[in-house]
């Protein structure tokens, strides 16, 4: 699945949590609507209609009872105006919802009301004399009645409110159970959300970490092909990169074979050179001036100098492209300096700069001893020629938390912060070399950084311009259960 789809993927299951989610919760949002609908316009309107059918019997009774007193049909008017208001009512509160109990409690209230309402008709009819109108049965019947259905609509409001109180409750509990999901809901969505951002990421970010490590190693010299467990752009990519690596191992291994090429092209002429100059500064070919002596001097100087910056350009080619073997083994790294310190201080006492050596016991590290001597060599030799004349050179070895640590510090010319990130790379030379006398080519320090960084060391450097530099080597200590070790 390609990067594109992968995030489609992710984007679409996120909003279909998040609409079943807000689906959830608008549903129960309509079933509190729903119930708090209910409440309001039945039941609680239930309430306030027994209530009014309540006062209204109260008063139709009360004009009932004057009518029958006085046989004033003025007080039967009223009496109408009731009934009718009554009947009204109670025909309102018969359409509204209504259970089993409820619904019989209306109807019997509307039967009984009917049955008294006809009673004083049936009076009102005959023109009977108003305390004669009713017997003493009927009037105990019209009693009864009127108790009876006065206690009709206290039982239907005792009724209705309870319904009331019961979903009022139903209201809350919904809305609490709702809020609960509600939460539930969003804090798994968010979890699903951030669990799948996690995973979607992790499917994109491993491989291209991949590809990052490949890239180092690239940088390194190391050319071995990169596996992404993915498919899409990522794949391609890395197909594209392995493709690049293979094609970039080629090519150095075609260099390094033309520097080794050129290498022994070099030698050769270097060893008749070297011949010619034996032949005749041991006057096999004839006597030799004194002039002609010095001319041969130079010869050989120049020609060691070649063969010098043949060797190390050969080695720094091996090792870029993987083919140098070192052979560690543990080693005694006083011993391998001090022979190198000791042919320093010859040289360097010919600008009259002393060159000191302090020791300290340190572990045996696990290193090739002759890469070492080129390592201290190569310091060695830089600190000599850019140190002015009467300068000081010291070297130390002391103990470091990988192993060993050789420090060589020198009082000569320095080199600028700018300058000092870029010393170790292959013929970079800093701006203030040529000022100095000195003529290196640039070599010599990227090839000192390549052998330690190949022996698992690490190298660096401090300087301040006009004081002086430290250059810092640390190697690792030797592990005696390695192959090889002694």
């Amino acid at each position: 699945m390609t990067i594109y789809w992968k995030m489609m993927l992710g984007f679409l299951v996120v909003i279909l949590l998040m609409g079943s989610a807000d689906a959830y919760i608008l549903l129960e949002l309509n079933k509190v609507a729903e119930t708090t609908k209910s409440v309001l316009t039945g039941d609680v309107q239930s309430v306030d209609l027994a209530k009014q059918l309540r006062i209204t019997l109260f008063d139709e009774e009360r004009y009932a009872q004057k009518y029958l007193v006085s046989g004033d049909s003025t007080y039967f008017a009223l009496f109408l105006d009731q009934s009718r208001l009554f009947q009204h009512l109670i025909d309102s509160l018969a359409r509204q919802p209504a259970v089993g109990p409820e619904r019989t409690l209306v109807m019997d209230a509307e039967r009984r009301h009917n049955w008294h309402f006809a009673l004083v008709q049936v009076v009102h009819a005959a023109h009977a004399i108003p305390r004669a109108a009713l017997s003493a049965r009927q009037e105990q019947a019209r009693s009864d009645t009127l108790d009876l259905l006065y206690r009709n609509f206290d039982d239907l409001i005792h009724l209705k409110q309870a319904r009331v109180v019961a979903s009022v409750q139903d209201v809350e509990h919904t809305t609490k159970r709702s809020t609960d999901i509600a939460l539930l809901l969003t804090i798994g969505t968010l979890l699903a959300a951030t669990t799948l951002a996690f995973v979607l990421t992790r499917t994109i970010t491993r491989p291209l970490k991949a590809l990052m490590r490949g890239t180092e190693q690239v940088a390194r010299g190391s050319f071995e092909q990169i596996q992404v467990s993915t498919r899409g752009e990522i794949a391609q990519l890395a197909d594209a990169f392995n493709t690049m690596s293979e094609s970039l191992k080629q090519a150095n291994a075609v260099r390094a074979e033309m520097m080794q090429h050129i290498s022994h092209e070099l030698r050769m002429p270097l060893q008749t050179m070297h011949a010619a100059y034996y032949l005749l500064t041991e006057h096999k070919a004839g006597p030799v001036t004194e002039a002609q002596t010095r001319l041969l001097h130079s010869i050989r100087d120049n020609i060691d100098k070649i063969a010098r910056f043949s060797n190390q350009f050969l080695d720094l080619a091996r090792i870029e492209a993987g083919m140098m073997e070192y052979e560690l083994v543990p080693t005694d790294i006083p011993a391998v300096l001090t022979p190198i310190v000791d042919d320093a201080m010859v040289n360097a006492a010919r600008k009259e700069i002393k060159v000191s050596l302090a020791v300290q016991p340190v572990p045996r590290v696990r290193a090739n001893p002759e890469r070492c001597m080129q390592i201290f060599t190569n310091l060695l030799s830089n600190a000599v020629k850019y140190t002015p004349k009467g300068g000081t050179i010291a070297v130390e070895v002391v103990p470091s938390s990988l192993g060993a640590r050789v420090l060589v510090k020198d009082s000569g010319v320095g080199i600028s912060p700018e300058e000092l990130p870029h010393v170790f790379k292959k013929f970079y030379r800093a701006k203030n070399a040529p000022r100095s006398g000195g003529g290196g080519t640039g070599i010599g320090l990227a090839l000192v950084k390549a052998l330690a960084e190949g022996m698992g060391g690490r190298v660096w450097a401090t300087s301040t311009v006009g004081t002086g530099s430290e250059f810092a080597v640390e190697l690792p200590r030797a592990d005696i259960s390695a192959p090889g070790a002694s």
